[in-house]
């Protein structure tokens, strides 16, 4: 089945939540994998264990956020984040995790009675996760609305960003501090955050990079260049390597059309964004998405997004697109491997007579190993199925479908929303898929990589 560029946005958009308190063990609830679930956020450590976190849905359709680790290679059953229950929120999501050795974190939001948005955070180390922990603005001002983005240097320092006003938090020695908002220039947008050490961090937002050192951060800069590409530009994606060398990825209004941009850090200094090469040829129905940019180390660098085709409806169809920078040079945007390239001829909605996709995460790691996840169709498919593609040592190998999903996806409406890779090769990614069976619905999955061979696709198990 296809569908319009507006409709697949609206589907695999996320949908929009003191000291601290005592830890406590995982929570024995019953679990079932027939329910309304999916995973949005993957992280592993650099030593391969994992945390995973998202949304389910009760049988009152009230979302609550989960969590579940992966040890050893062995993956956990999904908990809700311990204390939310007590908070009888309207709806929950986990939106953002990250581990590193020793230890995970993961944040996002949730609804309260009075229909109101809380940030907060929750911590994990051998296991079990911690009860949440709010997210408080300084002052008198507003409560910090969500959590969007998170990333961890260690078990015990992390820094996270938000929005409903911009902000960032940090974890400090495993105490998490109060939301940092920088003022009038950059009140709006969701923070995206990147910390390289301790007290070390980067954040972008809307047009605007800041970074952090030694725990005091400085005045937000708007990003140079974007002016001369065109108007309404926002940094989507942010990914650092070291203090000192980052990229962002973003999208810009240029022409009636919307089209993706890319910039870098390179020892402490930004330069000027530019226009991925080859985008705009590629964007024919002109509208881009910038999904996600990931490092491998300074100058070397993965993007990945959607283009628009035309079609014979409203807005046309979005086709997967990647692009790499080696060296400091960005080569130019490019169909993912493995996938037709998108047809000339117009293609109507439900015909099986074009290409349609989207890639909706990146992830590199330190050593050359890089995956793309989404999702995409093609004459073959006639449906809409999750896909990863691995990038290393500079060559792509073609898109896989997950093993053993096509079993389990009988509705054909699956995605990749989330992947995370490691140094030592190992990759692992979440999402969710969609089923004939009213029994089992639409669950989330996991699914591991080791050396370019992806297991067998694990349905997460989420209390009943």
């Amino acid at each position: 089945m296809r569908r319009s560029l507006i409709i697949a946005a609206a589907i695999t958009a996320p949908i929009l939540g003191s000291a601290m308190l005592p830890a406590m063990a995982n929570s024995a609830a019953p679990t079932t994998s027939g329910s309304q679930a999916i995973v949005t956020s993957v992280s592993c450590a650099p030593g391969g264990d994992c945390a995973a976190g998202g949304r389910y849905f009760d049988a009152s359709s009230r979302a609550h956020a989960f969590v579940l680790t992966e040890r050893n290679g062995k993956w956990s059953t999904a908990i809700e984040v311990p204390g939310l229950a007590a908070l009888s929120s309207k709806y929950a999501n986990i939106s953002a995790v990250s581990c590193a050795p020793g230890g995970c974190a993961a944040g996002g939001y949730y609804q309260d009675a009075a229909l109101r948005y809380h940030a907060f955070v929750t911590n994990e180390k051998n296991g079990r996760w911690s009860r949440l922990v709010p997210i408080r603005s300084v002052g008198n001002a507003p409560p910090a609305h969500m959590i969007g983005s998170m990333s961890c240097s260690g078990p015990k320092n992390c820094g996270a960003g938000g929005g409903r006003p911009a902000f960032v938090v940090s974890k400090v020695n495993g105490r998490w501090g109060r939301a940092h908002e920088f003022g009038a220039v950059g009140k709006k947008g969701l923070v995206k955050v990147s910390c390289a050490s301790a007290g070390n961090c980067t954040a972008s937002w809307k047009t605007l990079v800041v970074s952090e050192r030694n725990g005091h951060w400085g005045t937000p800069m708007k990003l140079p260049g974007l002016s001369a590409l065109g108007t309404s530009a926002g940094i989507t994606s942010l990914s650092c390597t070291a203090a000192a060398n980052c990229a962002v990825g973003g999208i810009y209004h240029s022409r009636n059309a919307i089209e993706v941009f890319v910039a870098s850090k390179r020892n402490g200094r930004w330069g000027k964004a530019m226009e991925i090469p080859g985008f705009t040829a590629l964007n024919k129905a002109h509208s881009g998405v910038l999904a996600s940019v990931s490092c491998i180390s300074a100058g070397n660098c993965v993007a990945g997004g959607s283009y628009a085709q035309p079609a014979d409806f409203a807005g046309g169809v979005y086709e997967p697109f990647v692009a790499t920078e080696r060296n400091g040079h960005w080569g130019k945007a490019i169909q993912v491997p493995g996938i037709p390239p998108a047809g000339s001829t117009l293609c109507e909605p439900d015909s099986d007579s074009c290409v349609a996709g989207q890639v909706l995460t990146v992830s590199c790691a330190p050593g050359g190993t890089c995956a793309v996840g989404g999702q995409y169709d093609t004459v073959a498919i006639s449906g809409n199925v999750a896909f990863v593609a691995m990038y290393k040592n500079g060559h792509w190998n073609k898109v896989t479908q997950i093993p053993g999903l096509k079993a389990l996806d009988t509705a054909k409406f699956s995605a990749v929303d989330s992947v995370s890779c490691t140094p030592t090769g190992k990759c692992a990614a979440g999402g969710s898929y969609s089923s004939t069976s009213a029994q089992v619905g639409r669950p989330a999955f996991v699914v591991d990589e080791m050396n370019g061979t992806w297991g067998q696709v694990q349905t997460v198990q989420v209390p009943s």
